[in-house]
């Protein structure tokens, strides 16, 4: 039976610890050693958090007498306190699903390479139920760390829901802790480290639920989406960079995410000029000069150009006959960097042969 270590960092969000750990407890085939950590919440965590280690001995709570901020209470639970084989962080507002830690485990069992295994996670609301059926057989596929990192730029995205990714622990502390330069991708960075470490495996099946509230850090202002996509930027530069010869292909990788990152941010900038948002228009415009690849500067796409030249009050007046004409909707649509409750997401990628155990 497989033995996994799980740290449930927890900043103000007692109202959902309980149903975060009791998903935790409830996992069948393996056993669990929960770590609660309260980074000195302001809302009624530690009453929760205590009475749950009461109750179980399989759970202990911690709680900071002054806030260390979400990197440095990661790394107290991974780095300082695992030490069971596999190991798991969660945030303390999603939750697993039922058998997830035991499907994980046991693919990571037979392929001994495998650092990392995830699988598909479900969005949730505030009040939504986390209740999925189990499998009878467990689909996945190893991809190997090349490609994992070649997806991770050519996406745009981080592949990999966190509630649902489950590390070997002696690979985590030889990879060390996450990087306090990366607040809002260190996750991403820590994968992409895996990935150069070694093969990751990927589960086809929903193993976590993650919850869409307004409290969420994901939650984000537009120039916060603008600053995550910065550091996106900077997280792919800082793993691949240093690779060099012994990635000969990651050099290109960037290249490419640069500029899709430059195309993606254009468009932008055109529907924020659209919506009459010129703060947002501007900053949009303001990150595709940083990105731009090599010295150069970027080149406007025309259609952002006429945009400009006709400045917005003209362009709001014929914009919705040009596109009555095109047979198009008038109304511009905003930005979505999150998928809504119901949704499922984490990338699966396809191959032409699937594992099944």
């Amino acid at each position: 039976m497989g033995l996994v270590d799980i740290v449930v960092p927890c900043y103000n969000y007692g109202r959902f610890l309980g149903k975060c750990v009791e998903s935790l407890l409830d996992q069948e085939g393996v056993d669990v050693r929960i770590l609660i950590i309260d980074d000195a919440s302001c809302d009624d965590t530690p009453q929760v958090g205590q009475r749950l280690a009461s109750r179980d001995p399989r759970v202990t709570f911690r709680r900071h007498a002054a806030n260390q901020g979400h990197i440095n209470t990661y790394n107290e639970g991974l780095l300082g306190w695992a030490s069971a084989p596999y190991s798991l962080l969660i945030s303390a507002d999603d939750a697993l699903a039922p058998g997830a830690l035991a499907r994980a485990t046991r693919v990571m069992d037979r392929h001994r390479d495998i650092g990392m295994a995830y699988g598909m996670a479900l969005t949730i609301g505030e009040d939504n139920p986390t209740t999925t059926n189990q499998p009878s057989t467990i689909d996945y596929q190893v991809v190997p760390g090349p490609l994992f990192l070649q997806f991770c730029c050519k996406s745009l995205y981080n592949p990999v829901p966190t509630p649902t990714a489950v590390v070997r622990t002696e690979v985590q502390h030889h990879l060390g802790g996450y990087k306090s330069e990366f607040p809002h991708t260190g996750d991403l960075e820590m994968w992409m480290r895996f990935a150069i470490h070694g093969p990751i495996a990927v589960l086809r099946e929903v193993q976590g639920y993650y919850r869409w509230h307004g409290g969420n850090m994901a939650h984000r202002y537009y120039n916060q989406v603008i600053s995550d996509r910065r550091e996106f930027a900077e997280t792919c530069e800082h793993v691949l960079a240093p690779l060099g010869k012994r990635l000969p292909a990651s050099e290109q990788w960037l290249c490419d995410m640069f500029r899709e990152m430059e195309s993606q941010t254009f468009r932008n900038a055109a529907n924020a000029f659209d919506r009459g948002e010129r703060a947002e228009y501007l900053a949009w415009l303001e990150l595709a000069n940083e990105i731009s690849p090599g010295s150069r500067r970027p080149t406007v796409p025309w259609r952002l150009k006429i945009r400009q030249q006709m400045g917005q009050a003209v362009w709001h007046k014929i914009r919705p006959g040009l596109s009555r004409i095109r047979g198009r909707p008038v109304t511009p649509q905003g930005l979505r960097f999150h998928p809504l409750p119901g949704e499922r997401f984490g990338w699966w990628p396809e191959p032409d042969r699937i594992n099944r155990i």
